[in-house]
């Protein structure tokens, strides 16, 4: 349901008048809004703001003025609750939150150690049940509502019938670093928890905004991200989220002129040609010991001939001992450090 126009809430309708946006600095995948001590959330798909894929009203009022298009009504302050991405879990417990999460779909993919000591004594339930969600089971839990994804998700993986409110996260859809982190804000707000998240996230983007090399920087070496994925070579659009990373580093991406809405596939004489020119090329894998030559290259001798191998100017960030998908979202100044080192 389409609620907003990119100016903002249509201006025609009386009921605005008292709704005041909260800006983000870097995210563009939701927006707050304000009157009083109610809030107004909407979460945006890929089409950006003409794209609404999920509108909240929080208010603890028994009566209120509702803002039009009849959004989903929220408690403001939120204790139990079911997680259907494990991405979603590092937000919750930044807010020191953790404990309300009474559910969470692939919970054994989370690495933090208090969420692991809820999983594992119980008080965390498993929800993934095959390519879907265990809906009898969440239906038991008596959660106040699923937070979700709201693209890719088959008939097993929604509440629809249950009666339990789901609320849209699109974080993975920000294309800055800064603005997946920011996505804390969001989660502050229907957690009770504003001012924390305001803090916190003031904190990432300050450390971050220091490390990250100029703009204007023109000495940059050329850096290759990407690796095959059943036989086929794939390598982030230039509007990605790891191609924003190599540019604040102080790299410059191949593919930056490449634009898309995921991976892009590259054909292996594309590879040969302009991979060959890369200065460092750097993958995400999962390696059980030390990463080397072979995890790049897998024997092949054209791949071996590149310059970042021959200067064994190679870099993989290992899925087996860091939480790329986790915690690292609300550490992107450490990533980016990592990428400078």
């Amino acid at each position: 349901m389409m609620l907003l126009a990119c100016a903002g809430p249509e201006s025609g309708a009386g009921s605005w008048n008292d709704w005041v946006r909260k800006d983000n600095a870097y995210a563009q995948r939701f927006q707050v809004w304000v009157r009083g001590e109610d809030r107004l959330v909407l979460v945006f798909g890929h089409g950006g703001e003409r794209d609404t894929a999920g509108s909240y009203w929080i208010s603890d009022a028994p009566l209120g003025m509702p803002p039009p298009g009849a959004p989903t009504r929220l408690k403001r302050v939120l204790s139990r609750v079911a997680m259907g991405s494990t991405t979603h879990v590092p937000y919750v417990n930044a807010l020191g939150r953790v404990g309300a999460i009474a559910a969470c779909a692939h919970s054994g993919q989370v690495r933090d150690t208090a969420f692991r000591r809820l999983a594992d004594s119980g008080s965390v339930r498993e929800i993934a049940a095959g390519d879907g969600l265990d809906r009898e089971l969440l239906l038991s839990l008596d959660v106040q509502l699923l937070f979700a994804y709201p693209f890719g998700r088959g008939e097993g993986n929604t509440v629809q019938g249950l009666g339990i409110p789901t609320v849209e996260v699109s974080e993975y859809l920000e294309e800055h670093p800064l603005g997946r982190a920011e996505w804390l804000r969001f989660f502050g707000v229907l957690f009770g928890e504003e001012r924390k998240a305001d803090s916190l996230f003031a904190g990432i983007r300050e450390r971050y905004e220091a490390i990250r090399v100029d703009s204007t920087t023109t000495r940059r070496p050329a850096v290759l991200f990407g690796s095959v994925w059943d036989g086929q070579w794939w390598v982030p659009p230039g509007n990605s989220y790891m191609a924003r990373l190599i540019e604040d580093a102080g790299g410059r991406y191949l593919f930056a002129d490449r634009k898309g809405d995921g991976n892009i596939a590259i054909d292996m004489e594309t590879m040969i040609t302009e991979g060959a020119l890369a200065d460092y090329w750097g993958m995400i894998a999962q390696v059980t010991d030390s990463a080397t030559e072979e995890d790049f290259t897998q024997g092949d001798a054209r791949l071996k001939a590149f310059r970042s191998v021959q200067k064994q100017q190679l870099f993989l960030g290992n899925t087996t001992d860091e939480d790329l998908f986790g915690q690292a979202l609300l550490e992107p100044d450490v990533v980016l450090e990592s990428l400078r080192s």
